[in-house]
C-alpha cells in the first residue's frame, strides 16, 4: 500500500482544505513533499524539470508570493509541474496573496488530472511546516509498515507517459524511497544510468567505480568516497545469458535492509527487462542532448558506451519539417536516414531534439561527396507528405560550436527559407546571412534605410522589374542569367539587357566582388520586408 493524495486530505492540517480541480488524480502516489516559491517556467524546464525526465511523484506547496497576480506565468508553472510527474499543488494564502485561483489554473489541472488543493481563502495562520511533517510522516509511517514495494514502483513507472517509462525513472524512485544512491554499470563498470541521493553526488560516484577501487562482487562493504563513508551494496542484474549488469548502492549512516536491497535488484531487473528495447535508444537521445546542450563529460561517457569517436564528429546535419519530429512520426524516417548515412561515415548517430531530427557524422570528406549524399537524401525522403529542409553545419571544433550552430539554425532557419525559397538543402552560412539581414531590420528605420541605398539609383527609374530580376539573379540564381530567365520565365536576352541596365545604374557591374556585397544585403532586406508585407514592391 502507498500513500495517496487522497489520504493526505484526511491529515489534520489539511482537512480545512478543498479541492478546486483535477479530483482524477486523487488516487495518485505521492512520494515526498517539497516547497515552490521562485516560479519561473522557463527555469523550472531548463533546470529543474526537463520535459524528458521523470521528476516526481511529489505534492507541491505554495502561495505564489513572488508574483501573485501574474496569470499567466503561474498557469504555466502548474502546467510545467503537471507534465514532470508532480502529483499536485496545495495553494496557501489565496485571498491575501494571490487574489483568487485562476479558472485557467483549473482547467490546467482538471486536464492533466492534477490535484489542486486550496486551504482556506483569506487566512494567514495557517503555515507550510504544519503539513510538511505530517505528509512526510505519514509517508514514512507507510513505507516502514509496508517493506515491500516492488510491484508498487512497477506500477508507478508503467502509468507514466512512454518516454519516462526507463531504467532512469525506476532508479530515481529507489533513490528517492531508499534515500540511497544507485548506480547501473554494464559489465565493464561503464555506468548506464544513475540516480543519486543527494543529486549533487553523482560525479563524485562515479569517478569512485570508474576509478577500480571496488570492494568484492556482491554483498555490503564500506566505501570511502571524498572523505565520507558509504555502505556499498554491489547486486549483479543479470537479464539473460550474455547482458548481466551490476547495481551499485551507495548509503551513508545506516546501512539498508537486506530484504531492500535485494527488492531493489528485483525491481532494477524487471524495469530493465520490460523496457530494456528502450534502454539503448534512451541512452542515444541522451548522447545527442549531450552534445546540443553542451555537457562534453556527459558525452564522453556515452559516447562510450556505444564505442563512438565523439572527436571525429565534425558536421550535423538538421532535419526539418512542417509538424514538429517525435517518437510516432520519426521512427522510420531515423532508421532510412542511419541506413543511409552509415554507407558514408563510420560515426552516425541519430535522434529528435527539441522537435528536429538531428544526426551526427564524421564527414563530408567533400564538397562533391556532400552533393552526392545530397541528392540520395533527396530520393530518400520523396515520399514525405510535407515540406522538408536540412541544415548542413560542418566544420564543428567542439561542442560548443555544436551548440551555436543549431541555435542558429532555430532561431534563423525561417528567414533563410524566406531568402531562399528555392533551397532545399541549407548551411550555416545562409543561416548566417539571414541573421545579419535579421539584425539590420531589428536596428529600425535609419538602419533598413541604409541597408536599402544601395538600390536608390536603380528605384528612381521606377522599374521593378529591373529590381525583381537582380533580387533573383544575386539569391536565387547564382548569377545565372539562364537560371534567373527559368525562374521569372523571361528570355536569358531579357535577363542581360536587365542587369546591365542596373549596372550602369549603380556604377558598377552587377557580380564584381567587393562593389556587388553591398546589393546582396540590399535585395536580401529587400525580400524579408516584402515577405512580411511591411513595405511596398
Amino acid at each position: 500500500m502507498s500513500v495517496t493524495v487522497a489520504d493526505l486530505l484526511n491529515l489534520p492540517s489539511l482537512k480545512p482544505a478543498r479541492v478546486v480541480a483535477g479530483a482524477g488524480g486523487l488516487s495518485r502516489t505521492v512520494a515526498y513533499v517539497s516547497v515552490l516559491e521562485y516560479a519561473d517556467p522557463q527555469a523550472l524546464e531548463d533546470e529543474l524539470f526537463p520535459e524528458d525526465t521523470y521528476s516526481g511523484s511529489e505534492i507541491v506547496i505554495t502561495g505564489f508570493i513572488n508574483n501573485p497576480r501574474d496569470e499567466r506565468l503561474q498557469c504555466a508553472v502548474v502546467r510545467r509541474l503537471a507534465e514532470a510527474g508532480e502529483v499536485g499543488l496545495i495553494l496557501y494564502y489565496v485571498g491575501v496573496y494571490m487574489p483568487a485561483v485562476p479558472e485557467e489554473m483549473k482547467r490546467i489541472a482538471e486536464e492533466k488530472d492534477f490535484v489542486l488543493i486550496l486551504m482556506p481563502e483569506g487566512r494567514m495562520d495557517f503555515r507550510y511546516g504544519e503539513a510538511i511533517c505530517e505528509i512526510m510522516e505519514r509517508i514514512v509511517r507507510d513505507r516502514m509498515a509496508n517493506p515491500a514495494f516492488v510491484s508498487e514502483l512497477l506500477e508507478q513507472v508503467s502509468r507514466l507517459p512512454g518516454h519516462q517509462r526507463t531504467v532512469d525513472t525506476m532508479l530515481k524512485m529507489l533513490s528517492e524511497r531508499m534515500m540511497a544512491s544507485f548506480l547501473l554499470t554494464d559489465g565493464s563498470l561503464r555506468v548506464l544510468n544513475e540516480a543519486t541521493w543527494p543529486h549533487s553526488l553523482g560525479k563524485t560516484l562515479r569517478d569512485y567505480l570508474e576509478s577500480g577501487a571496488l570492494p568484492e562482487p556482491e554483498g555490503e562493504a564500506f566505501a570511502r568516497v571524498n572523505g565520507s563513508d558509504y555502505r556499498l551494496s554491489r547486486v549483479p542484474v543479470r537479464l539473460d545469458q550474455s547482458r548481466c549488469m551490476e547495481l551499485f548502492i551507495f548509503r551513508e549512516g545506516e546501512p539498508l535492509p537486506q530484504s531492500a536491497v535485494e527488492q531493489a535488484g528485483d525491481a532494477v531487473r524487471l524495469a530493465a527487462s520490460i523496457w530494456s528495447t528502450q534502454h539503448d535508444a534512451v541512452a542515444v537521445r541522451e548522447l545527442v542532448r549531450a552534445i546540443l546542450q553542451d555537457e562534453p563529460m556527459k558525452m564522453r561517457r556515452l559516447a562510450d558506451i556505444f564505442h563512438i569517436d565523439v572527436a571525429s564528429i565534425h558536421s550535423m546535419l538538421i532535419l526539418h519539417g512542417e509538424r514538429e519530429w517525435d517518437d510516432g512520426n520519426s521512427y522510420a524516417v531515423l532508421q532510412s536516414l542511419r541506413e543511409l548515412f552509415c554507407t558514408y561515415f563510420a560515426t552516425v548517430v541519430a535522434d529528435v531534439y527539441e522537435g528536429e531530427l538531428v544526426l551526427f557524422v564524421d564527414g563530408p570528406g567533400s564538397l562533391n561527396e556532400e552533393r552526392e549524399i545530397q541528392k540520395e537524401l533527396d530520393a530518400c525522403l520523396a515520399g514525405e507528405r510535407q515540406r522538408l529542409t536540412i541544415t548542413w553545419c560542418n566544420h564543428l571544433a567542439d561542442t560548443t560550436a555544436v551548440r551555436e550552430a543549431f541555435l542558429l539554425h532555430r532561431e534563423y532557419r525561417a528567414d533563410a527559407c524566406k531568402l531562399f525559397p528555392h533551397k532545399s538543402a541549407y548551411h550555416t552560412r545562409e543561416m548566417e546571412f539571414a541573421r545579419a539581414c535579421r539584425l539590420k531590420i531589428a536596428g529600425g528605420e535609419t538602419v533598413v534605410y541604409e541597408a536599402q541605398k544601395p538600390l536608390e539609383p536603380i528605384r528612381r527609374e521606377k522599374d521593378e522589374g529591373c529590381l525583381d530580376t537582380l533580387e533573383v539573379y544575386l539569391l536565387d540564381a547564382q548569377c545565372s542569367y539562364q537560371r534567373t530567365g527559368d525562374l521569372l520565365f523571361l528570355h536569358k536576352n531579357t535577363v542581360k539587357y536587365r542587369l546591365a541596365r542596373c549596372s550602369d545604374l549603380v556604377g558598377y557591374h552587377i557580380g564584381d566582388f567587393p562593389d556587388t556585397l553591398p546589393l546582396y544585403y540590399a535585395v536580401a532586406v529587400r525580400r524579408l520586408l516584402r515577405a512580411e508585407d511591411i513595405c511596398p514592391k
